[in-house]
């Protein structure tokens, strides 16, 4: 079942979060049914026992030496009992709603400390993650995000062709299953990759690969059975540097100067007003 149109996510997306969140309209259902379908060739095949990480931000306490008088009390390691999610303590994720736990897991160790965002100096306990059997998950990573196809001066934007679809859709799922939110945000814009991931699930994949957007050349996994990897270690890191690049996404808007004459003191301060700079 092709997409109708290059804007089905976006209207997908608008559609879930702000009119009908779970009895669908029927454009939303033909949607997700082209998600099902056209995911059959984005899948990709996991070795058992390949390895992936895992971070949490934290640490817990353990006294050592006990009764002797070497005791001391240490940091250690949060263990499996806090590195597989627990139901009841799940929020809102990018493929899980708040109550469904589902696991998930980084290609390198600096990738998954970046997905929990650390502070300078923060403890993180991280874990390798071996997988228990073979698994099929959806490749979210192989479409990129496509803005428009081409701008002519005289002719505007060029139209998507019906050949397009395909491939500007599954850009805009994985550009937004990629895209962090922070946790005031997450509740509301995590709607629409939540119900496609569990479309996904309901059509008996393992998961979703996506982008890191967060850690450069990285990946993340998410797995929708916590039975499907286990933790092999446990490790404490520290966070020894946290850099934030900032470049310009637009051209600056300047305040237009009002055309004053000479006369009255209000002209004059509304002048000196327009003319201060912001604060920085």
């Amino acid at each position: 079942m092709p997409f109708a149109s290059a804007d089905d996510f976006r209207h997908f997306a608008e559609s879930v979060k702000h009119d009908r969140r779970f009895i669908y309209e029927d454009r939303v259902n033909s949607f997700l049914e082209a998600v099902a379908a056209t995911s059959l060739s984005r899948l990709v095949e996991l070795p058992k026992d390949a390895i992936f990480w895992r971070a949490a931000l934290g640490y817990q306490l353990r006294v050592f030496d006990k009764g002797e008088p070497e005791e001391e009390e240490r940091a250690v390691p949060w263990f499996e009992d806090r590195m597989k999610p627990f139901p009841n303590f799940v929020g809102d994720g990018r493929a899980n709603p708040r109550g469904v736990a589902y696991l998930y897991l980084a290609s390198t160790a600096t990738t998954a400390g970046s997905e929990v965002r650390p502070w300078l100096g923060a403890t993180l306990s991280i874990s390798q993650f071996r997988l228990n059997r073979i698994l099929r998950l959806v490749d979210c990573t192989r479409d990129k995000k496509r803005w428009f196809k081409s701008f002519h001066v005289d002719e505007g934007f060029a139209p998507w062709l019906p050949e397009d679809f395909e491939g500007v859709v599954w850009g805009d799922i994985g550009y937004a299953m990629s895209t962090p939110h922070s946790i005031e945000e997450q509740g509301l814009n995590y709607v629409p990759t939540q119900i496609i991931a569990e479309r996904l699930r309901h059509a008996e994949v393992d998961g979703i690969v996506y982008r890191s957007l967060l850690a450069k050349d990285g990946y993340n996994i998410v797995l929708f059975d916590l039975k499907h990897a286990d933790p092999i270690n446990f490790q404490l890191y520290e966070a020894k540097s946290v850099a934030y690049t900032i470049e310009p996404t637009d051209n600056p808007f300047f305040m237009k100067q009002p055309t004053v004459t000479a006369g009255s003191d209000e002209q004059v301060s509304a002048a000196a007003e327009t003319d201060q700079q912001p604060e920085q």
